[in-house]
């Protein structure tokens, strides 16, 4: 197959013709799956998305340990919104003066947002992206199908920030902060992508008790209760149709375990065979995620997201196969990694890398036995969740009865496991692939000094990521 640089991970980078190579203009990220904030692009490496002040802070003060299963974190850059003639609307970032591009191809896309809402593409990747699923408040029997040049969860988020960005514009120095990250799928040609919303509890500590009581119904009604994971999004190359299939949060919550199992397997299929290839990587990254999340103490990693990305094209999966010059990016994104961690914001005072190691005991069970029993009224678990020094240590989720599961919060059954270590790495031919975890608007640890400090690991997680490597072993089993 011939790689098309056009299908690059973001639509590009494009610099105004009237500014001198300070300010860049933002387009939206295109492999979004999932979220509430639309990403974009400063360059093929590098995205960014609005600042929220937790957020940035836990950046700022992860464990080392952890960091590894992270975005790479490059600073804070002000955004501004440009009206132009007829109406469009332009998104400028003036990055740090010691910021260097990694310029995308001249083929790069053009997307012109109107005021109005309106998101106008004119590139040569239409089609690129197809959705064929139900959409949420219409049955499952009435299916939407279209094919765009971007995932179609972009274009809504996109446009439901380009609206909020205008009732602010005509505000006094209006400059909101957005925060830069790496671009997760920078070094894919076409990346598959499945956002998951990991664990038990989906609120911070912050919420509202309306806020809890939906989250908790989320909860109950999907497989985060069953599983302690369900889907929030996903795009899979289908190399038949050269397109991605894509799938949205909407879908995830429909799903019942079975169909959970059957979406991973859809994930991992590319139109004509299950790549079972990308499984053995992709089992033992999840491990050593585990391994490393289970020393964590006080940590919680609450509404917070784990994506798994695999190179979609497997003629050119391998990790030295990219769709582009890796030595000469890679080396500029080293360079930046070293500038850019001069910009941070050096007012923000927390503290940093608070954290002692946790054991935990480990026992191994079926996915399909796995889940969280209601056995605590609304208002119990909404009392316990606000005890500051919840403890899940020994704790167990017990197996599911007939009855949907409220979770929590103070887990009164949580799986328990033990923090071994993965197996041996596996050979540098294997395929490209990559597991982080993201969007830390609602997460905690001793080091932020927040009112309520846990105590021990995140067993809701972990919940969900011992299910998930259950479930991938189960497939290759299969498949092997």
């Amino acid at each position: 197959m011939v790689i098309n640089n056009q299908y690059s991970i973001c639509i590009g980078l494009r610099i105004l013709a009237d500014v001198v190579l300070t300010n860049v203009v933002l387009e939206p990220f295109i492999h979004q799956v999932g979220g509430h904030s639309s990403m974009l692009c400063l360059d093929q490496a590098t995205v960014c998305k609005p600042l929220v002040p937790r957020e940035l802070q836990f950046y700022e003060t992860l464990p080392d340990s952890v960091r590894k299963f992270t975005p790479k974190f490059y600073g804070v850059v002000k955004v501004r919104v440009v009206q132009e003639e007829g109406g469009y609307v332009t998104l400028i970032a003036t990055p740090p003066a010691c910021y260097q591009p990694i310029q995308s191809n001249d083929q790069s896309s053009r997307i012109r947002m109107h005021r109005s809402g309106s998101i106008e593409v004119d590139n040569s990747v239409k089609g690129l992206f197809h959705e064929d699923q139900p959409e949420a408040g219409t049955s499952e029997s009435m299916e939407i199908k279209k094919e765009t040049a971007l995932n179609p969860w972009v274009l809504k988020c996109h446009r439901t920030q380009l609206q909020e960005l205008m009732a602010h514009m005509n505000a006094d120095s209006f400059e909101p902060n957005f925060i830069l990250l790496e671009n997760l799928a920078w070094k894919f040609t076409f990346p598959c992508i499945l956002d998951l919303k990991m664990g038990t509890r989906q609120y911070g500590d912050a919420a509202s008790l309306p806020k809890k009581q939906s989250k908790m119904f989320k909860v109950v009604s999907t497989t985060s209760g069953k599983l302690g994971v369900r889907i929030g999004g996903m795009q899979v190359y289908q190399v038949t149709s050269q397109r991605f299939l894509c799938r949205n949060k909407f879908y995830g919550r429909s799903l019942t375990v079975g169909g959970f199992q059957q979406a991973l397997r859809q994930f991992l299929h590319n139109g004509v065979k299950l790549r079972s290839d990308v499984l053995p990587p992709l089992i033992q990254r999840l491990e050593e995620l585990m391994y490393v999340l289970g020393r964590q103490d006080t940590v919680r990693f609450y509404t917070t997201s784990l994506l798994l990305l695999y190179e979609g094209d497997d003629c050119h999966s391998g990790t030295s196969s990219t769709n582009y010059d890796f030595d000469k990016v890679q080396a500029k994104l080293l360079e930046k990694d070293s500038q850019m961690s001069l910009v941070h914001d050096n007012d923000t005072d927390c503290a940093r890398n608070y954290f002692m190691e946790g054991r935990l005991s480990r026992r191994s069970s079926s996915a399909e036995t796995l889940s969280v029993s209601l056995d605590q009224s609304l208002d119990d678990i909404l009392a316990t969740s606000e005890d500051p020094h919840i403890s899940s240590v020994g704790s167990r989720h017990r197996r599911s009865s007939s009855t949907a599961t409220y979770e929590d919060i103070k887990l009164k059954s949580s799986p328990s496991f033990e923090a071994t270590a993965p197996s041996s790495p596996l050979p540098t031919t294997e395929p490209l692939v990559d597991v982080r975890i993201i969007d830390f608007a609602h997460s905690t640890h001793k080091g932020l000094d927040d009112p309520v400090v846990y105590s021990g690991p995140d067993h809701g997680f972990l919940f969900g990521l011992e299910n998930m490597i259950a479930l991938l072993k189960g497939i290759e089993r299969d498949h092997g």
